[in-house]
């Protein structure tokens, strides 16, 4: 299986970020905006959790 780009979160600043995801493949990621290696793949119950919680503009 190819990569595929998905959407991982940081657990220290909260930013979310696309990267390469391939389950086969275990890599240690960083997160781009605070360099935290305390990053996780972003599930879609997280995903629908998430954007319940945003404010409607």
């Amino acid at each position: 299986m190819a990569a595929q780009k998905k959407t991982f979160y940081c657990l220290r600043c909260q930013a979310r970020f696309p990267m390469d995801h391939d389950p086969k493949v275990v890599v240690e990621r960083t997160c781009p905006k605070c360099g935290s290696n305390s990053v996780r793949l972003e599930t879609p119950a997280a995903a629908a959790r998430r954007a319940e919680q945003q404010p409607a503009n």
